[in-house]
């Protein structure tokens, strides 16, 4: 598939079919991963699929964490955080289903990465190269999933102290997000419209 195609095609996506994920398909995406950029060159990343029901059910809760909203008054007053109304329409969907995507979805990927020094500690921007370069690795994956037909949503935890202990992740490692991975239903989030020429800006930044 074309690159531009593959860029194109990209959704977020929070609703599966029940279908399975082929193997190829999924040990594909997760080669595009590793084929990113990464800061140190050691591309120390990791990749935790959480297939057990029971596990799937802890790291859910503890990913979408005060994040998961399905009564109708709490939802429309979460709403009023977002005055843009192709975000409202987008966390209308998307914030009622935030651990059933976790947990219903036919692969869940929870991505990490190897730290050099705590979150709290990284003073200057420099300090979060390793954060950059996992995000990078990361969109590889979104678009690989595109490539194959695949979709999902990176879901990032709001701690992780307790979400790590349960998915045994060592010291020294941190998670970047978790994924839900599967065949979408037709319903897709509608994406907010740029326009690059609002967007692009030559040898300085000046409103107009």
């Amino acid at each position: 598939m074309d690159f531009y195609e593959v860029v194109n095609r990209r959704k977020s996506v929070r609703e599966f079919q029940s279908r399975p994920v082929e193997e190829e398909k999924l040990f594909r995406v997760l080669e595009a991963g590793l084929k990113a950029p990464s800061n140190n060159h050691l591309r120390q990343w990791e990749f935790i699929l959480v297939k057990d029901p029971e596990q799937r059910k802890k790291v859910a809760e503890l990913v979408s964490k005060a994040k998961n909203i399905t009564n109708e008054t709490e939802l429309e007053k979460a709403l009023d955080n977002w005055s843009d109304e192709v975000q409202r329409e987008m966390y209308r969907k998307a914030l009622p289903v935030q651990v059933k995507m976790l947990v219903s979805s036919p692969e869940l990927l929870v991505v990490c990465y190897r730290l050099r020094k705590p979150l709290k500690d990284c003073g200057i921007l420099y300090d979060l190269n390793d954060l950059a370069s996992i995000w990078m690795c990361i969109e590889n994956i979104m678009l690989a999933m595109a490539a194959e037909g695949l979709y999902g949503v990176t879901s990032v935890p709001r701690e992780t102290a307790v979400l790590k202990k349960v998915l045994g992740v060592p010291e020294g490692y941190e998670v970047a997000a978790a994924i839900p991975i599967g065949y979408p239903v037709d319903y897709f989030v509608r994406q907010k419209t740029v326009s690059l020429e609002e967007k692009i800006h030559y040898d300085k930044w000046e409103n107009t």
